[in-house]
């Protein structure tokens, strides 16, 4: 593996990313305990998740994760609702965590996104893995994870609407988050939803990015990330796939290895320890070292530096032309 493919060899000038919003600490936070509890309850439905400060689960939701001819239904999200304002609510969805989630991650061929109700322009074309996950009513499944998404919505009757997630669920979020803001399921009552999401892949092809921009204000959905996290760049560009809302960057990498680490770069364990130590700073950007969080893994440290500034480096591209070009010497040698 190409060593410009692993980390920073110098630390960043102080604030020389200066491209990112400002983040509610609390709420944002919040979220990313939410996320983390929609990983855990699909681990372990029988044992009670970490709630956000202030919220109770109070339900969750199936999807249908299909491979080839087979497929199996898997818990994707968990409901929480505000102990406060029984009308705040959150939706967490949760991200890969399965062979077969990780088929759909990878399962780029765009299809159309169809709202639920009411109609959208111009016609999204987005990744048919992650649209297949929200869609499908898979066998033994009484609803599709939109449909229950949506039941969801007018059992609870929230007039404030927080969605999250990480990774794959991430992808998810932004499709409901879409799916909501065209179909205004609540009809003529206030309601207000906004999303912020953690390590997303892109979702779709410019059209998608075009509907999404339309319908939702971009400050309204922020998606948090690492600079030096391979799933944000995902697909390869090659798939003129496009990202949506407010990028959030953090920097943040295993010390002194030479190797990516992937998991430990986008692990939301990782990624909230960040977040914990920069949110309350002004300028949001924190310079430090933690252990690494990711399980297994604890005798590594992790830096986080402030941001690079500059374009986002589409990490899959460089990865598949080095693949490429090893594969050619390969042969060559051969």
């Amino acid at each position: 593996m190409n060593a410009s493919l692993a980390a920073a060899t110098t630390l960043p000038d102080a604030g020389a990313y200066a491209g990112n919003p400002t983040l509610d600490t609390d709420l944002t936070l919040a979220l990313a305990i939410a996320s983390r509890a929609a990983y855990d309850y699909y681990q372990n439905p029988d044992q009670p998740v970490t709630a956000p400060p202030g919220y109770v689960m109070v339900d969750h939701w199936t999807g249908w994760d299909a491979l080839l001819l087979s497929g199996s239904i898997e818990s994707f999200g968990v409901v929480f609702q505000s102990s406060a304002q029984p009308d705040t609510c959150i939706f967490a969805f949760r991200g890969t965590d399965s062979d077969l989630d990780a088929w759909e991650d990878v399962h780029f061929i765009p299809t159309t996104f169809v709202p639920t109700a009411g109609s959208v322009s111009p016609t999204p074309w987005v990744s048919s893995g992650f649209y297949g996950i929200y869609d499908t009513q898979g066998e033994g499944m009484t609803a599709s994870m939109r449909a229950q998404l949506f039941a969801l919505l007018h059992k609870y009757q929230p007039t404030q609407l927080y969605v999250t997630g990480h990774s794959l669920g991430a992808a998810l979020s932004q499709l409901f988050s879409l799916d909501v803001a065209v179909s205004r399921p609540m009809g003529e009552r206030p309601f207000s939803a906004s999303n912020i999401n953690f390590a997303s892949p892109m979702v779709g092809l410019d059209s998608w990015g075009s509907a999404y921009a339309n319908q939702i204000d971009a400050s309204l959905s922020i998606r948090v990330y690492n600079y030096w996290d391979y799933v944000p760049s995902l697909p390869p560009s090659t798939f003129d796939y496009c990202a949506v809302g407010t990028g959030f960057r953090t920097s943040f990498y295993v010390d002194k290895e030479w190797f990516p680490h992937l998991l430990a770069r986008h692990a939301l364990s990782n990624l909230t320890v960040v977040l914990d130590n920069a949110l309350p700073l002004t300028p949001q950007q924190w310079q430090g070292s933690f252990p690494d969080q990711v399980a297994g893994e604890t005798s590594w440290t992790m830096v986080s530096t402030y941001p690079p500034a500059g374009a986002d480096v589409r990490w899959a591209d460089q990865a598949q032309t080095l693949m490429k070009a090893e594969a050619t010497a390969a042969v060559k040698a051969g």
